[in-house]
């Protein structure tokens, strides 16, 4: 059937998902940690003085008279010992009475505390890496987070750096091959990969594909060709004409659910902690579980972009990750907000393979780059 250019270039931010591959490089924002200031020292201790000489010798009676009180010893000094000497005792007068007792020394002054050390000043705190994409279950160690949008010509294309630059493309045709070989809708989880129109495909590393056939010849005979993909653990979710469909590995499909009143061409994510579904009717509505659906009031074709759901217009007609807007415009070309205002082309492909809407973009791991 031929590609109606209008539904392809109707906009959607689509589903957490991860890829594997290799596209722009992946950086890393954790900055390093400074190193703290050194030590201060402590000063030495001061030197104390010495304690005094011992009271003179208390001066002979006269005669016939009492001797005179020795004179008392003068006080020590203050000294580097904590204590002086004490003041000797005065020796008796000749024939007199006893002479006084010397005066103890003064305590000698202490030595002076050194000055406590300067504490060195805490080393700078690295900035935050930007968020990833969420990880499920089963991510293969050491693959990173990236972005995987699929389309006409069954183009599958990822990027490692937020959209900024795509690459590692795979397709089946060129020139925006339509109907059997457009792909419609991409999610992942625990590993895996899954990408959907009227055939299935599946990764393990968002590089190298396996094709699977056409839905109705095997992995879902009930349905012909599944617009809408999501994932929440443990389990992928495809939507057909409003009727859920519900994977544990992404090729085996068992009926879940019916959404109500959709009308064709249906979109299926999980994010931001729902399910949400909207058709051609562009009414939204949103689920816990995917088993019971209520309508979104006031949101047509419920998109995520800034952390919420929001109508589709109101997200620039765009789909919205790492902090940027990602739209899918006519002849395999992919734009790029930081604003949602202005927008500048990040990919032209050279086979004119135009990712089918803005919302056939995901989330998650894929193989880093070689």
């Amino acid at each position: 059937m031929a590609a109606d250019p209008s539904r392809a270039l109707a906009f959607a931010c689509f589903g957490l998902i991860a890829c594997a591959g290799a596209v722009g490089d992946h950086h890393q924002d954790s900055g390093a940690s400074s190193k703290g200031g050194a030590a201060g020292t402590s000063l030495d201790p001061g030197t104390g003085g010495t304690g005094n000489v011992a009271g003179a010798e208390g001066a002979a009676g006269g005669s016939g008279s009492s001797g005179g009180a020795g004179s008392s010893g003068v006080a020590g000094a203050a000294g580097g010992d904590p204590t002086g000497s004490a003041g000797t005792t005065g020796a008796a007068g000749r024939g007199g009475t006893t002479g006084a007792a010397g005066t103890t020394g003064a305590a000698g002054r202490g030595g002076t505390t050194g000055a406590a050390g300067t504490t060195g000043a805490a080393g700078t705190t690295g900035a935050a890496g930007t968020t990833g994409a969420a990880g499920t279950t089963g991510d293969p160690a050491g693959y990173v987070p990236a972005l995987i949008g699929v389309g006409y010509g069954g183009i599958r294309i990822l990027s490692r750096d937020g959209g900024k630059t795509w690459g590692d493309r795979s397709y089946e045709t060129t020139s925006g091959g339509d109907d059997d070989v457009l792909l419609r809708a991409v999610v992942y989880g625990k590993g895996i990969w899954v990408a959907t129109g009227w055939k299935l495909w599946t990764s393990t590393d968002g590089v190298h594909w396996t094709d699977h056939g056409k839905l109705k010849d095997g992995p879902v005979k009930s349905c012909a060709i599944i617009e809408g993909l999501a994932y929440k653990d443990p389990y992928f979710y495809g939507v057909c004409d409003g009727k859920v469909f519900r994977s544990s590995d992404g090729l085996a499909w068992t009926n879940h659910s019916t959404i109500p009143s959709t009308g064709s061409h249906v979109y299926l994510i999980y994010r931001g902690g729902k399910f949400v579904a909207y058709g051609d009717t562009k009414t939204s509505y949103q689920s816990d579980d995917a088993l019971t659906w209520t309508t979104m009031s006031g949101i047509e074709q419920a998109t995520y972009c800034e952390n919420t759901w929001k109508s589709e217009t109101d997200c620039k007609d765009s789909s919205w990750y790492d902090g940027a807007y990602l739209r899918a415009d006519w002849q395999g070309k992919i734009a790029r907000s930081t604003n949602g205002t202005s927008f500048s082309v990040v990919y032209n492909d050279d086979q004119k393979n135009t990712l089918y809407q803005s919302r056939a973009i995901a989330a998650g791991f894929v193989a880093p780059k070689p």
